[in-house]
């Protein structure tokens, strides 16, 4: 006899729902909540988290119960990626992967960096509290999503990087930190763990080889504990091909006077129509100020931006910085004296006509 796992689980949890204490369904609710992001139901574990407002309130709960809603936050962040959606994925993972602190978190072991910090009895406790192993999330999988999302959404930011290295641009930091460690590298020799993976392709990315960056990305191992790996491929290809225009355009938009949509069609292999959308997509985004459509040729017309010399730089910089201590003297004055600095110290004209009784002041309204 077949039985129907998820209404079962329905059940189950209905019940614990109208009898039991609090700390009972909070723990049914972030089980029915993996249960339903283990099998690819992202919006419903999704909802059930947000709409119960446990994350306002799991810091109070005790620690097995703060490990499960770890391991719930992280199933959904796999079902998210499985899905395609890369920000909710690195929402979901950035506190896990960030903190470095995986194996405890998830109680799939202990972190030998944090021995010296813990007695004999902490330590008994901790390992009382893993879970066996058929129960284990795989930690190479959680890392490789967490990066393979960030990196797609950050490509712009990375291109600005680039393109001027001593502007510091805002992005993960366990991004940059990677970053930056692979570029100190002297010699890069080929990839052979995880994040080295992902750093290649990310270079590759940045210039102009997708097909590279494809099957770097394409070739990690942690994609068949995916649920359905040939379909994660599929849909990792196509996000890299248009990952890839983007950042080629925001390199390489300055060499170009035009450029054809069908040109660019070619080189990325993707159709006309997908083309148009992501570079529409960008100029509304303002990526791409120096770029609009053709109408005529249908192509994308590029005009040059004046480059500032290093005289007008220094004044940008220079301006920005005066402008920025102003505004810190003010609030270092507004602080003192309990005011609101001296750009408010000047009256307004109205007030000094209705100070006199004149129109539309206050002081019209005496009499």
């Amino acid at each position: 006899e077949v039985v129907d796992v998820s209404a079962t689980i329905e059940e189950l949890t209905a019940l614990v729902y109208a009898e039991a204490d609090e700390r009972s369904k909070t723990r049914a609710l972030l089980c029915h909540a993996f249960h339903h992001a283990r099998h690819e139901r992202l919006l419903i574990a999704r909802d059930m988290l947000l709409m119960s407002h446990l994350q306002d309130s799991i810091g109070y709960s005790d620690v097995s119960t703060q490990i499960l809603y770890n391991r719930a936050i992280v199933r959904v962040g796999i079902a998210a990626f499985h899905h395609g959606q890369y920000a909710e994925c690195a929402a979901a993972l950035g506190d896990m992967v960030g903190a470095n602190r995986q194996r405890e978190l998830l109680a799939q072991g202990l972190s030998s960096a944090r021995y010296n910090e813990r007695n004999a009895e902490q330590e008994k406790l901790e390992r009382r509290r893993q879970v066996p192993f058929h129960m284990h999330i795989s930690l190479e999988l959680v890392e490789a999503c967490f990066l393979v999302a960030t990196l797609l959404l950050e490509v712009p930011l990375l291109c600005a990087q680039r393109a001027d290295p001593k502007r510091r641009v805002p992005m993960s930091k366990a991004l940059r930190r990677l970053l930056d460690a692979y570029e100190r590298l002297i010699f890069a020799a080929p990839a052979e763990h995880l994040r080295e993976h992902v750093m290649a392709a990310a270079h590759q990315l940045l210039d102009g080889e997708w097909q590279k960056a494809v099957a770097t990305i394409t070739a990690l191992p942690a994609w068949e504990q995916m649920s359905d790996p040939p379909k994660t491929r599929a849909m990792l290809t196509a996000r890299l091909q248009e990952e890839g225009l983007r950042a080629y355009l925001l390199t390489y938009a300055r060499a170009y006077s035009t450029v054809s949509v069908a040109q660019l069609a070619q080189r990325f292999e993707l159709s006309e129509a997908k083309v148009h959308a992501v570079v529409s997509k960008m100029l509304a985004a303002d990526e791409l100020p120096c770029a609009l459509w053709d109408g005529p040729s249908g192509a994308l017309a590029i005009q040059p931006l004046a480059e500032l010399s290093t005289l007008q730089q220094l004044s940008v910089t220079l301006s920005d910085k005066a402008a920025a201590l102003v505004e810190s003297n003010e609030r270092l004055l507004d602080a003192r004296t309990g005011g609101y600095g001296y750009k408010y110290d000047i009256k307004p004209p109205w007030g000094q006509r209705g100070a006199e009784g004149g129109r539309g002041g206050w002081g019209g309204a005496n009499g």
